[in-house]
């Protein structure tokens, strides 16, 4: 699992890259047999996660504004979480936005991971 091309989405030692990392670490070990993509250009990048195909996409991860960080699920339109709120009106995924790295609970993100993997038909 090389980061190379991952942290060039982020800032250097930003607490947007820390808590990437963080988010990173979850989706691999969460979903097997996955692929990561860089998509985007010099502006917007994001990591993109799939299996079987660049199109079956299950989880991204990107830099949001200022030092947040934002992943994005497919597959759910809602959840109901007590800590876990979506944020936009994303068609084809929703988004979490994470300020603080102790925000990124592991267990609420296995949680949605876990839903992920029950809607995903790939």
């Amino acid at each position: 699992m090389d980061n190379t091309h991952f942290t060039q989405i982020f800032e250097a030692d930003s607490k947007a890259l820390q808590m990437g990392l963080v988010l990173r670490k979850l989706v691999f070990s969460s979903f097997s047999n996955i692929d990561e993509s860089i998509a985007g250009g010099a502006k917007v990048k994001l990591a993109l996660y799939s299996r079987g195909g660049k199109n079956n996409v299950l989880c991204g991860i990107q830099k949001g504004a200022g030092d947040s960080c934002m992943l994005y699920v497919h597959h759910i339109d809602k959840i109901d979480h007590d800590r876990l709120k979506f944020s936009g009106s994303g068609k084809h995924a929703k988004r979490i936005k994470f300020f603080d790295e102790k925000e990124i609970v592991e267990d609420d993100i296995v949680w949605l991971f876990n839903l992920v993997k029950q809607n995903a038909p790939y």
